[in-house]
């Protein structure tokens, strides 16, 4: 095995433990996040379940309310129609206005405690924006992460020439073979298409090599 893949060898598995490495890091980082989140959805709803219980059960009350006065209000009103009693139907009024208001604060009453319950943070809303500014400031740690591993990668191979090939490119480019190329007719014009024609060859990679 070669120095440059030997190198190569031990710079992947570096890369490859970096790698694992960052995986359980988000993994562990998620899971956080995951159960946070989980924690404060179960302790919103159980903070709010058994009031809304309790306002749900008003309104049905409210509603049965609503319909007895009505009924009774009706009843009063149609025997009032038929045998005319003012007196009588001034205590009914009354006492139908006074059991809606009540019926009307009870309600105003169960709105203001289900909003109060309701405004306490964090909401859900508020949770969710939570945990996506979290996750935007770990996705940075994260990125910090990855490009080590980028780096690590882009180290895996030597992208400078091997010191071979310069040497070979020297020893092609300095050891007098433009003038073999050139033949018995060595005159500079000949000279200089041999050197020519080893730069193309190359690539011209005797500039990189001086």
């Amino acid at each position: 095995m070669g120095r440059y893949e030997k190198s190569a060898r031990n710079s992947l598995k570096s890369s490859t433990s970096l790698s694992g490495s960052i995986i359980d890091i988000i993994r562990h980082d998620l899971r956080k996040q995951e159960v946070r989140i989980e924690e404060e959805l179960r302790s919103r709803l159980e903070d709010v379940q058994d009031t809304l219980v309790e306002i749900a059960s008003i309104q049905d009350a409210i509603i049965a309310g609503s319909i007895e006065v009505r009924k009774e209000l009706e009843k009063a009103s149609k025997k009032h129609t038929r045998h005319p009693d003012r007196e009588s139907m001034i205590v009914t009024i009354i006492d139908t206005a006074t059991r809606l208001g009540e019926l009307k604060k009870l309600h105003n009453d169960a709105i203001a405690r289900l909003q109060g319950v309701l405004s306490r943070p964090p909401n859900a809303v508020e949770s969710v924006e939570r945990l996506s500014k979290d996750l935007l400031k770990l996705s940075g740690s994260w990125e910090s992460a990855a490009r080590e591993i980028d780096e690590s990668m882009v180290e895996v191979v030597d992208q400078n020439l091997p010191i071979e090939l310069v040497k070979l490119q020297r020893e092609l480019d300095r050891g007098g073979y433009d003038l073999i190329l050139a033949g018995n007719d060595r005159n500079q014009e000949n000279i200089e298409s041999a050197r020519a024609k080893i730069r193309e060859l190359t690539d011209d990679l005797s500039d990189s090599s001086e």
